[in-house]
């Protein structure tokens, strides 16, 4: 065991730099280990954005526009398709879900445990009928999407979507002409936008979101800081 460790110590002795970044490369794996959830997570969001913008013929996400009272409304996804205009709202509930259209409560179950949600349909429907005062030739369709996986096992509502579905729209409509009516009333909604920030996060609230652990991303880094001022002062 003696000799083991002599030839480790002189091992470290004559290769100062490999030890170095190993090291290194070990502390950021650690890291990297320890922020696996929010990893996983920053990468499906970044497949949905994508997939969401390719669906259609044009989208808009994350938009405000004023409503019919002097106030405002916030819309995740405005989605342009070729027969329809669409509020896509995305929620990342896990496990069973057991909801109806003409339920204002839905529950989700999580092994033993069952947890209360508003129904997602509510506002989005309202927020609807809203853009559909302001345009003249089509009606505006909303629809929620269920991201990870979430199973109904007492039936899905009609608006209801899973994420399989919305993939098989990407390569029916993406080339498709738009009617002039449909386009005209893109176009008035376009203008209607106050603020569209294209760079948020298309996942809005804390529906099972797991976050980013600061505290162990701050350790990591300023240990490896202090182990390279060590290494390489």
């Amino acid at each position: 065991m003696s000799e083991q460790l002599q030839s480790l110590k002189e091992f470290t002795i004559n290769n100062p730099d490999l030890v170095t970044w190993t090291m290194t490369g070990l502390l950021v794996l650690v890291g990297m280990l320890l922020q696996k959830a929010w990893i996983k997570e920053y990468i499906s969001g970044w497949k949905l954005k994508h997939l969401l913008r390719n669906i259609g013929a044009d989208s808009l996400h994350n938009v405000i526009i004023h409503d019919e009272m002097d106030g405002k409304i916030f819309i995740e996804n405005l989605i342009l398709m070729p027969d329809r205009i669409l509020i896509l709202g995305v929620k990342k509930y896990k496990g069973l879900i057991f909801a109806a259209d003409n339920i204002d409560l839905w529950t989700q179950v999580i092994g033993n445990k069952s947890y209360k949600f508003d129904n997602p349909l509510r506002q989005l429907e309202s927020d609807a009928l809203t853009l559909n005062s302001k345009i003249e030739n089509s009606k505006i369709q909303e629809k929620v999407l269920f991201i990870h996986g979430a199973e109904f096992p007492k039936g899905k509502p009609e608006n209801v979507l899973e994420i399989m579905e919305v993939s098989a729209w990407r390569n029916t409509s993406a080339h498709t002409d738009i009617p002039g009516p449909l386009l005209a009333d893109w176009k008035k909604l376009q203008e209607l936008v106050l603020l569209d920030d294209r760079d948020k996060e298309l996942f809005m609230g804390d529906d099972n979101t797991a976050g980013l652990n600061l505290f162990s991303l701050l350790s990591i880094v300023m240990i490896t800081t202090l182990w390279l001022v060590w290494r390489l002062a």
